[in-house]
This record gives structure tokens, sequence and C-alpha cells, in this order.
């Protein structure tokens, strides 16, 4: 049995565990990041006061092992009335959180009702606001907020937490017992650096034995990281890790013509990642989705999502040849 971590939050995340859940002889842990506040998950977070639900529930739903329509009903968007937006799944955990009076317990309860194939950690216990200082000294607060501003350009000095926000107890055993760490894909900023700046993650995994696997992402984010390379991505994901990723996977497989075209009018030039890099350690497979992803059009407090995806089936069977050797 592989103990198996995965780090990150939302699509990303989602993705690699829907496809890591079907393999055999490995046990699942998700950690997921607690900076969100956009969207569904940001509006509940200020009305109820809760920890921000929506990347967990994209976790749980992955590795659930319920029927379809259970997992259908944990992402049905409300498209009218006051709860036009919001998704079923972050009102259950934000009931789940008021009823247990924990996060934590809430999520365990949510993972047995829904039959999930092993275990989402949040990163962390402690409310968790993100800040971002560039360095012309503007300061920019709040995870949505740094998602949609242009930060590249101004050049970033930090990004961090004002408050002590600290591992989780489970989040850190996870680590520490892992075989193999996977950080991301995922927006960068926004969903895999929030998990690795966290106090005490760097020190658990610099301790752990696990060997760490970094899927690049497959596109770059406009006004974030335009214009990076595999090699920026890697050196870059070390510099805060403070320490040297194991395996590097990287897509070999083109985008189509329609992906590609749409993706340059949402985003401009830049977006799509050179692969620059002649290293050892990287694994180079098609790991590319060929879906069209198309919208739920009730998912009116959500951020527009990439359409440009790895496929899970291909993520995982990649995975799985690494684990085998």
């Amino acid at each position: 049995m592989k103990n198996i971590v995965t780090v990150g939050g939302g699509t990303g995340s989602y993705t690699v565990l829907s496809g890591l859940k079907n393999l055999p002889d490995v046990s699942l842990t998700a950690l997921v990041s607690m900076a969100d506040d956009g969207g569904s998950t940001g509006v509940l977070m200020d009305e109820l006061g809760v920890l921000p639900p929506g990347d967990v529930r994209q976790c749980l739903v992955a590795l659930s092992e319920h029927t379809s329509i259970v997992r259908e009903l944990m992402n049905y968007r409300f498209n009218e009335g006051t709860l036009i937006g919001h998704s079923f799944g972050n009102i259950f955990l934000a009931a789940l959180e008021k009823v247990t009076g924990n996060f934590v317990r809430g999520i365990e309860v949510a993972s047995e009702i829904l039959k999930v194939k092993g275990s989402v950690v949040p990163v962390t216990s402690d409310r968790a606001k993100l800040f971002m200082l560039l360095k012309n000294g503007l300061l920019i607060e709040g995870e949505n907020k740094i998602n949609h501003s242009d930060v590249q350009d101004m050049g970033i000095e930090k990004i961090f937490y004002r408050d002590n926000v600290k591992l989780n107890e489970n989040a850190q055993k996870a680590i520490h017992e892992a075989d193999y760490i996977i950080l991301g894909p995922g927006n960068y900023y926004c969903s895999i650096i929030p998990n690795i700046i966290v106090n005490g993650f760097k020190e658990a995994v610099i301790k752990s034995k696990a060997r760490i696997i970094l899927p690049v992402n497959l596109t770059n984010k406009q006004g974030h990281t335009t214009h990076w390379k595999v090699s920026t991505y890697v050196t870059d994901i070390e510099k805060y890790l403070g320490k040297s990723i194991d395996i590097i996977l990287v897509n070999n497989e083109a985008p189509s013509r329609e992906q590609s075209e749409v993706y340059r009018l949402q985003e401009g030039d830049g977006v799509l990642i050179l692969d620059d890099l002649e290293d050892k350690r990287i694994v180079r497979e098609s790991l590319l989705s060929d879906l069209f992803i198309k919208y739920n059009k009730a998912d009116t407090l959500q951020n527009v999502r990439s359409f440009i995806r790895h496929d899970s089936e291909k993520l995982a069977e990649c995975i799985s040849q690494i684990i085998k050797k």
C-alpha cells in the first residue's frame, strides 16, 4: 500500500483525485487550501462565519464512491431565488460545520455520508486570509482579489498570511507518512502556494521520506505567470518549498486549435507553457483532456474556470507507472 498525498485546491485536485481513487493498493489524502474567499464560498464565509467549503467539496466529490446522482447533488448550483449561484455541497458543508461545531469534524461526517475513498484534510484549521505585497508597495488582501489582479508587471515582493496560520495536525501526519506528495496542478498563487506557505508545511515536507511529484500546469494565468516555462515553475516552487522536486510531469500533447484559440481570446498571448527543460527528472506523457468544458450558467458567483485541463485517467496512469518503477 502506497500513501499518496495531493496538495492543492479546486479543479486541479478534483482532476488528480478522480483518477487516483481508481488505482489499487493506494491510500489517498487530499490536503486542501483554506485560502479561497471568492464566489459562493466567500458569500457563505461572510454571512455564516464558516471556513471555506468550496475546494473541500470538490475533493469530497472526486473521492466519493457513492452513486452519480449524489455526486451531482453535491455539485448542484441553484439558478434562481436567494440561493442563486450557491452549490448544494457548499451549503451542506457549512451546515455540518455549524452542527458539529468544527469544520474538520464536519468534513469527517461528510466523508462517511459520501462514502469517500481516502481522506480530505484542510491544510489548516485556522482562518487563512491570504495577502500579496507587490514591489511597488501595493498590498492586495484576499485570494479572490489576488486571483483577479494583474500582479506580474509590478512584481511580487511576497505572498503571506498576516496571522499565524498553522499546519493541521492531521495534515502533518499525512505528510510524514506519505510515499508520494503531488503538488498541483492548479492556480499557482491561489491554490498551490497558499498550502506551501502555511506554517509547518515546508518543514514537514523536508522531514518526509516522500518523493515529490510536480504535474506542471498546462497553461499560464494572465497577469500571474504569463510566458512562464516549465523551468520557471520548477525553479519557483523549489524556492518556496526549500527542497528539490523529484519527478516533473510534463504534457507533450498540444491542445486542439479550438481550445487554443478560445483560450488566447480569454487570456491573451503567453498562456501555453514552453517545455524548455532537459532534466532526468522529467516524465513526458500525453496528459491533456480532449473534452471542451461547458459551464453551468447558474455558476454566477464563481470565477471563470480553465477549460484546457489534464485528463484524470491519463494522469493517474502516468503516476501509477511511476509508482510501479
